[in-house]
């Protein structure tokens, strides 16, 4: 028995030792006391091992919550998500990519409500965000609970595409920046005339676009005629009047002026097809008058040809206000637990401590001394990044929790150089008063829809987007004729514009009435 119990009495004071020592030292460890499932979404061409990462390593020792992650592919991300609710047996969470918070919420109630929790502080540092931001109503669904969490990153940005023209080519031929629809075309046809390039031909690019779209593409320059033009073809005005842009007697004044300048060679026609990579390289080959980008800085285009280029307000039509698209802060899908989750207290507080200032600046970020920096003032500012992606390995950048009213995001972050350039176009554009006055992405994301408002609006969309974009083509090309026009607006109708306007008409004046 001697011999036995020595060695075990040996034992037993060597493990009380080295947990004394672990409780002197603060590392001691603790093991998880919950284990939670979670489905989670990653970028296709990032392979990211999330049980394992290092930053979700950390929150689990802050929290004592452990996630097993099942990671799904973007392309694969929305069949996995209807497979995940359809056989029955739902992880305890879902995070990032997108959720149908209607169908799954409201409709068949698989997901759990969570203002009561939040209204018993379950989510300090999340819900107090939240609430003085006045984002509450984007995260609340048409039947007034709130199943999902936020993903924001607001930066203040007021509008996709600004106009940037060729400063150098303008001196050079001792022109002014153009305000007007007249003074522009008149550039344009010396930029077109010049050669620039003292090559002897005539190959000078006035304006490069792309198609339908609001940073590169052609959709911008129907606001030079007041029409704030965008992907959804609908706005607001100011008496809460919902219009379809199709219809509007300015649509048919841009496409004239755009067959103008096509029939002049002022226009590169190959914004039909051209998309952002071919219009990249265009640009960076330094022979375009003008375009509409996000910035100059940190973008696609090279640093030596985008120094030639100045922002420049929108021109405006003669009895026109230029009117461009604005842009606002879109809340997206950040996470939601499902009616299958074992413990939703435990849940709350695992995403809640990703909240956290400190943690959530470095779930995008990295880790502080590393790459992310905290300054003297209290604020934080990168300091590093690293190449391809590295980032992704130890913090889970987009794909993780981040909410970040704009506000709140000032107080705590100072932007790189880049987003302070966009924040200055912004300043720029919001005090010459060029936006307008109720951002179109309120009717198309912010306002909740119910499900048959929204299968209607997916459904005419589709038929209404394929006739506008071959009509945009026609008119640019073969000029707008009383005929054409008639017959446009004509088909139109039989596509279902009427009710496209009047489901977002009926969208909107709820969504003022809950308001």
């Amino acid at each position: 028995m001697k011999r036995f119990v020595l060695p075990v009495c040996v034992l037993a004071f060597v493990i009380l030792l080295l947990s004394g020592c672990a409780r002197e030292t603060g590392k001691e460890t603790p093991s998880p006391s919950v284990s939670l499932t979670a489905l989670q979404y990653e970028i296709d061409n990032i392979a990211v091992d999330f049980s394992s990462m290092w930053y979700y390593n950390q929150i689990e020792q802050q929290t004592g919550v452990h996630v097993d992650f099942t990671e799904i592919k973007d392309s694969e991300w929305s069949s996995s998500v209807s497979l995940a609710f359809a056989r029955g047996k739902m992880p305890d969470m879902i995070l990032r990519g997108s959720l149908d918070v209607e169908e799954y919420g409201v409709t068949q109630h698989l997901l759990v409500p969570l203002d009561e929790y939040m209204a018993k502080g379950s989510l300090p540092n999340y819900t107090e965000r939240m609430d003085q931001a006045g984002l509450r109503e984007q995260l609340t669904a048409s039947d007034g609970h709130i199943y999902q969490l936020g993903f924001l990153i607001s930066q203040g940005v007021n509008t996709n595409g600004h106009f940037f023209i060729n400063k150098t080519w303008l001196d050079r031929i001792g022109l002014k920046v153009p305000e007007t629809v007249d003074e522009l075309t008149e550039v344009l046809r010396r930029f077109r005339k010049e050669d620039f390039n003292g090559n002897g031909i005539q190959d000078e690019i006035p304006l490069e676009f792309t198609f339908d779209d609001n940073t590169t593409g052609i959709y911008n320059l129907f606001s030079f005629f007041g029409l704030p033009m965008n992907e959804n073809y609908v706005y607001v005005d100011q008496t809460g009047k919902v219009h379809f842009a199709p219809e509007e007697e300015s649509f048919f004044e841009t496409l004239s002026w755009l067959h103008q300048l096509y029939l002049e060679e002022l226009l590169d026609i190959d914004f039909i097809s051209q998309g952002s990579a071919i219009w990249a390289e265009k640009v960076n080959e330094g022979n375009t008058g003008m375009f509409s980008y996000w910035r100059l800085q940190n973008t696609a285009l090279n640093p030596k040809i985008a120094a030639n280029y100045e922002v420049m307000l929108p021109v405006h039509a003669e009895g026109r206000q230029a009117c461009l698209p604005r842009n606002m802060d879109i809340i997206e899908f950040g996470a939601a637990l499902t009616t299958d989750n074992r413990d939703v207290e435990s849940s709350l507080r695992w995403l809640d401590a990703q909240f956290e200032t400190e943690n959530m600046l470095i779930s995008q970020n990295g880790a502080v001394g590393d790459t992310l920096l905290k300054r003297e003032d209290g604020l934080y500012e990168v300091k590093y990044v690293p190449p391809d992606n590295e980032l992704y390995q130890s913090v889970p950048v987009i794909c993780g929790q981040f909410f970040a009213p704009a506000e709140y995001y000032a107080s705590v972050y100072v932007p790189a150089v880049h987003r302070q350039e966009k924040a200055a176009y912004c300043e720029l554009y919001e005090n010459a008063k060029v936006l307008e006055p109720v951002s179109w992405k309120l009717l198309t994301t912010v306002a909740p829809k119910t499900t048959a408002q929204s299968s209607a609006v997916q459904r005419l969309t589709a038929k209404l987007k394929s006739t506008v974009d071959a009509e945009i083509v026609a008119m640019v090309t073969q000029g707008v004729t009383d005929e054409a026009r008639k017959a446009f607006i004509q088909q139109l109708r039989e596509n279902g514009s009427e009710e496209y306007i009047r489901v977002y008409q009926q969208v909107y004046d709820h969504w003022r009435e809950e308001k």
